[in-house]
C-alpha cells in the first residue's frame, strides 16, 4: 500500500471514529429528549382530559368518555410519531454533516504527521544520494587503481589523496547532518553574549575567502555592546555560511556589506552581497535541505550539500527568530536575520 493510500483510509478510519463518538452522543441525547418531550406531552393531555370531561357533562355533549379517551390516545400517538420523525431527521443530518466535519478533522489531525513523513521520505532519500555518491566514486576509483598492473607509488598516493578528499567530504556531511538532528530536538547551549563579537568573529573567518577575490566586507554597526542569550557555535556557523555564501557567488573586487540595528524588541541583522543572485523559483527552496540553486548560480564552481543554509535556517529558529532573503538576478541578494532581544 502507498503512502497516500495508507494515510487515506487512516483518515477513513479516524473520520469513523470521530463520527461513532459524535453519533454516540447524538443518539443518546435524543434518546432523553424523546422520553422527556413525550413524558411532557402525555402529561398535558392527562392534564386536559379532567376539564374536558367537565365541558362535555355540563354542556350535554354526545361524546362519551370513552370516545374522548379513544381521541386525545390517538393525537398523543400521532405526537409521538412526528416526534421521532423529527429526532431521526436530525440525526440524518448529523450523520452526513458530522461525516463531512469528521473527514476534515481527521484530514487536518494527519496533515502534520503525513507531511513530516513526507519529509523524513526526502530527507532520507537525498541524503542517501549524497552518501552514495561519493562513496560510489571511491569504489570506482579503488577498483580501477587495485586492476591497473601499472600502478605506482605516486599515482598510488594521488589515488588515496581523491579518497581521503571524498572521507572529508562525507565526514563534513555527517557533521552537518548530527547538528540538524541536534537542532531538532532543540538541544541549545545557551550562553550570553556580544551579539558584534560573533558577527565580527563570522567576518573574520571568510575573510581569507574574501581577500583571495579581492573582496571588502563591511560591518556597521548599531546594537554595540548589545547581548543575547545563543549558542554561540550554532549562530556563528550560521552567519558564516550566509557570509561564505555572498562570497563564493559575488565578483571579484566586489563589496559585501553586515548591518546589525535594534527594531523594537527584535535584533536585525542584515547580509547584503552583489553577486549572481537567486532565480525567483529557487527562492523559496534555498533553505532545503539538500537543495542546489540552477547550475549558472554555480558558475563559481562552489561546492557542497546545499545543507548550509538549512542549517543555518533551523539554528536561527531554534532561537524564535527568523531569517529572510530578497534577491535579483545579477544583481545580489540580501539575507535578513531576525532574533528576538530578551
Amino acid at each position: 500500500m502507498n503512502k497516500k493510500r495508507l494515510f487515506h483510509s487512516t483518515s477513513i478510519r479516524l473520520s469513523a471514529i470521530y463520527l461513532t463518538i459524535v453519533m454516540s452522543i447524538s443518539v443518546l441525547f435524543s434518546i432523553g429528549l424523546y422520553r422527556l418531550s413525550y413524558q411532557e406531552i402525555q402529561r398535558g393531555y392527562d392534564r386536559q382530559r379532567g376539564p374536558l370531561q367537565q365541558i362535555i357533562i355540563s354542556r350535554g355533549w354526545n361524546v362519551s368518555l370513552e370516545e374522548l379517551k379513544e381521541n386525545q390516545d390517538q393525537q398523543l400517538n400521532e405526537a409521538r410519531v412526528h416526534l421521532i420523525e423529527r429526532l431521526v431527521l436530525v440525526n440524518l443530518l448529523i450523520l452526513f454533516f458530522g461525516g463531512l466535519l469528521s473527514y476534515f478533522l481527521a484530514r487536518n489531525s494527519l496533515r502534520p504527521i503525513e507531511e513530516i513523513h513526507e519529509a523524513q521520505s526526502r530527507f532520507t532519500a537525498d541524503a542517501s544520494h549524497e552518501l552514495k555518491t561519493p562513496i560510489t566514486a571511491m569504489k570506482l576509483e579503488t577498483e580501477l587503481a587495485l586492476t591497473d598492473p601499472d600502478l605506482n607509488l605516486d599515482d598510488a598516493k594521488t589515488q588515496l589523496k581523491s579518497n581521503l578528499e571524498e572521507l572529508d567530504k562525507l565526514t563534513n556531511l555527517s557533521d552537518s547532518l548530527l547538528r540538524l538532528s541536534r537542532l531538532e530536538n532543540n538541544e541549545l547551549n545557551l550562553e550570553k553574549i556580544e551579539i558584534d563579537k560573533i558577527i565580527r568573529e563570522a567576518i573574520d573567518k571568510v575573510k581569507p575567502l574574501a581577500v583571495n577575490k579581492h573582496q571588502l566586507i563591511s560591518y556597521k554597526s548599531e546594537t554595540k555592546g548589545l547581548q543575547l542569550s545563543i549558542d554561540k557555535p550554532l549562530i556563528l556557523e550560521a552567519f558564516v555560511t550566509i557570509l561564505d555564501n555572498a562570497v563564493k557567488y559575488s565578483p571579484d573586487k566586489s563589496k559585501i556589506e553586515v548591518r546589525s540595528d535594534k527594531r523594537g524588541n527584535l535584533l536585525e541583522i542584515s547580509f547584503i552581497d552583489k553577486g549572481v543572485g537567486i532565480s525567483e523559483p529557487d527562492l523559496p527552496r534555498i533553505f532545503d535541505r539538500f537543495y542546489r540553486a540552477d547550475p549558472s548560480r554555480n558558475k563559481n564552481s562552489a561546492q557542497g550539500y546545499g545543507i548550509g543554509l538549512s542549517i543555518a535556517k533551523s539554528a536561527i529558529e531554534a532561537h524564535n527568530g527568523k531569517i529572510d532573503v530578497a534577491s535579483v538576478i545579477n544583481s545580489g541578494s540580501t539575507f535578513t536575520v531576525k532574533i528576538p532581544v530578551k
